[in-house]
């Protein structure tokens, strides 16, 4: 038997928390929602995992591997953002009478896969519907489950159809991820040990509470723990300064700052944040500069560094990865385009004045962005405002040649660099070639992700033929 895993959601319910992790990388316990999911199916000896995957789907495949950690072998399937399931299982070509386990690993649940495949097998001829906590646990067997499929799809709704099902309530404790008071609930229920068989990977540490202890990662330094009143999960190499106030049940994640005299109460740190000295803190959740009030659900965004802000490196080495004999045909290809520059101003204004637009820019013989470079940093570039990408990005060879940008990379516009601290920016891409700069986000994430994908040496000729094929159609139809 092998498993489908479903990690597709996008994560709207907690924004804008999702643009720094989707649903099955949140992290509980300072494991990643998805992970427990895995050791669960490890449990019931189902090794081959098909994991289907979505919004920032790199970073799933970062974060998991192929699944080696587990002993699993974990293969990828890219599908749109909470796509339907029964047109995912269509493209992926499966067996009619296959056994499979279909599971959502983009929620919380307590180990119980291994229970719930022994008594669906017991039941082969019905549909089998998991609830846990009174809700649907978020998992099904092939193919009795085959009509009810729809059961899994994010967000769930309520199983009507009462004909040939089974229902296995489940013991345990399930949350959906589906609001930040659900999520800081599931964390609180790690740390407490309310979890049958799951318990905190970190070294138990007395706290000054009869009741909990905390658990501490390595290379973390704390004050006196046996004196604080609070208990919780502290991760890996972590500083918690003197006279910092832990009260409550408080989680908090890998490489974090926590200055002094700060009171940290009923409240999360997700990892690499900086909580600045005399800051109290209570029922809420920070992440870098973002703080969420569990109670209310309302967000602030801090931007004095001093108070909440980003304990990590963000600015990435500015070695441009665009070789020297590339950047000194791309100057000689500059210095040869300048005398056409009055030429294609000329031709712009004429264009926009004569054929105009909806748009603010209709007007204009030039366009000017706001970018990401190499190292983090925002400047202002310029392209011509005319049908060819190719052409009207041309005066930003100059970026490439200061190394600002490569040649190649993702799209460096600042309102979609969210989440790209790893990810080479450049002036040319799928993106920056084959969309029109108002695409939807979805739109642009989905076309990285299959240009990624594609491992031909040609691929950056093939993208150029590509852009040069499009803009030819759009120049002939405006003619």
């Amino acid at each position: 038997m092998q498993a489908i895993i479903f990690a597709n959601r996008t994560g709207d319910e907690l924004a804008p928390l999702n643009s720094h992790y989707c649903p099955a990388l949140l992290p509980v316990g300072n494991k990643a929602v998805i992970e427990y999911t895995l050791e669960d199916i490890v449990k019931s000896g189902i090794t081959q995992i098909k994991l289907v995957i979505s919004f920032q789907a790199k970073e799933i495949e970062n974060h998991l591997g192929h699944g080696e950690k587990w002993g699993l072998d974990i293969e990828y399937f890219l599908s749109k953002p909470e796509e339907d399931t029964g047109e995912i299982l269509k493209r992926l070509a499966l067996a009619p009478y296959e056994s499979l386990l279909l599971v959502r690993g983009d929620i919380f649940r307590s180990p119980c896969i291994a229970h719930f495949i022994d008594f669906s097998k017991e039941f082969s001829n019905d549909f089998v519907q998991a609830k846990m906590e009174n809700q649907n646990a978020g998992m099904m067997l092939l193919p009795a489950a085959l009509p009810y499929i729809a059961d899994i799809n994010w967000p769930f709704l309520p199983h009507c159809d009462n004909k040939s099902v089974v229902t296995l309530v489940l013991h345990g404790r399930c949350f959906m991820l589906d609001s930040f008071l659900c999520y800081m609930n599931a964390n609180k229920a790690l740390a407490t040990n309310e979890l049958p068989s799951l318990t905190p990977n970190e070294r138990s540490y007395l706290s000054a509470s009869p009741e909990q202890d905390f658990y501490v990662g390595p290379k973390t330094n704390t004050d006196e723990l046996h004196k604080q009143s609070g208990w919780g999960i502290i991760g890996e190499n972590c500083q918690i300064e003197e006279d910092v106030q832990l009260k409550g049940c408080v989680v908090i994640g890998q490489n974090c700052l926590i200055d002094k005299t700060s009171i940290i109460d009923n409240s999360m740190i997700l990892a690499n944040t900086y909580v600045g000295g005399n800051l109290e803190v209570s029922n809420s959740i920070l992440c870098k500069n973002l703080l969420i009030n569990v109670e209310t659900s309302g967000v602030i965004q801090i931007n004095d560094q001093a108070l909440i802000g980003s304990n990590e490196v963000q600015a990435k080495s500015s070695t441009n990865k665009t070789g020297i004999m590339t950047r000194f045909m791309l100057s000689i290809i500059l210095l040869l385009s300048l005398p056409l520059w009055p030429l294609l101003s000329i031709y712009s204004s004429l264009r926009n004045t004569f054929k105009p637009h909806s748009d603010s820019n209709a007007e204009k013989s030039t366009i000017s962005d706001i970018f990401i470079d190499n190292s983090g940093r925002n400047f202002q570039a310029w392209r011509w405002n005319i049908p060819s990408k190719l052409l009207s990005r041309s005066p930003q060879i100059f970026y490439v040649l200061t190394g600002k940008l490569d040649l190649f990379g993702d799209a460096p516009e600042a309102r979609y660099s969210t989440g790209k601290e790893d990810r080479r920016l450049g002036i040319f891409g799928p993106v920056q070639l084959l969309l029109e700069p108002s695409a939807p986000e979805e739109e642009r994430h989905m076309l990285e992700l299959e240009f990624d994908a594609d491992e031909r040496a040609i691929k950056y000729l093939h993208l150029v033929c590509r852009a040069c094929k499009s803009n030819a159609q759009v120049i002939a139809s405006s003619l």
